[in-house]
């Protein structure tokens, strides 16, 4: 767990927490952008057959309510969403699927996202159109006020798994999802590649493939402010070489 601002991150690990994550889920996935039908989901909680196989994890406010969610989907019987959803290419030899995990459902209350115009992942006022965000311009993403907001929750949610792929051991990430998160990810210092054609899946969504010993270094070169954040509290043992010149590392 850690704390940034207002927020507390952690790992959701009781039943009565990932409740709250699913009650977040269905506020959001199902009354407010009707991706899923009320009928599937009684009882107000947003669940699917890959969520007993998965990680949870949640932001939470001051009050210790769940204001942001996201989740790894770990190798099951159940197979991974996005293998079944698109064809794709894999980069690289592909590894065993217990070193692949796939990340899915993000989503922000609506009432801490930076903008009403936000989607659910709450990062459209950081892009521009034609990254399927609202900012006219460059000049937008440039002025200095603007450059130093930041999507706190999603960042802090992605630190999150960061953190836990690094302690567990996996090298890559799958994930389907609108290009306005990518792009979004991209700006922040995550390096997905496109592997495959915009199919319909809940919307239209781009498959990426996240390679482990290609985002680290993208990161430390692109994002070297940034770094520090994302390993902050990770341990000495989990973090890539030549760190040093980021932080002392204990």
């Amino acid at each position: 767990m850690f704390t940034l601002g207002q927020f507390k991150f952690l790992l959701a690990d009781t039943e009565d927490l990932k409740n709250e994550i699913f009650r977040l889920r269905y506020r959001v996935y199902v009354e407010e952008f009707g991706f899923e039908k009320p009928s599937d989901h009684p009882g107000g909680l947003e669940m699917d057959e890959y969520d007993p196989y998965s990680i949870h994890f949640a932001a939470l406010n001051e009050n210790d309510k769940v204001v942001g969610t996201i989740r790894m989907i770990m190798d099951s019987s159940k197979g991974f969403p996005m293998e079944k959803a698109a064809k794709f290419a894999f980069i690289g030899e592909k590894p065993s699927p217990s070193k692949i995990s796939e990340i899915s459902r993000l989503a922000v209350e609506r009432n801490y996202r930076r903008r009403l115009e936000d989607g659910f992942y709450g990062v459209e006022s950081y892009l521009l159109k034609k990254e399927g965000g609202i900012l006219e311009s460059e000049q937008d993403l440039e002025n200095p006020k603007a450059k130093r907001k930041q999507p706190v929750i999603v960042l802090g949610l992605y630190r999150l798994v960061y953190q836990h792929t690094k302690r567990i051991g996996l090298s890559h990430w799958y994930m389907i999802v609108e290009k306005a998160l990518c792009y979004a990810l991209k700006r922040f210092g995550w390096l997905f590649h496109q592997v495959g054609e915009p199919v319909e899946y809940h919307g239209l969504r781009i498959p990426y493939l996240g390679i482990l010993a290609d985002i680290e270094p993208y990161l430390m070169r692109k994002k070297p402010d940034l770094f520090p954040f994302y390993a902050a509290g990770l341990e000495k043992r989990f973090l890539p070489g030549n760190v040093d010149q980021f932080f002392q590392i204990e």
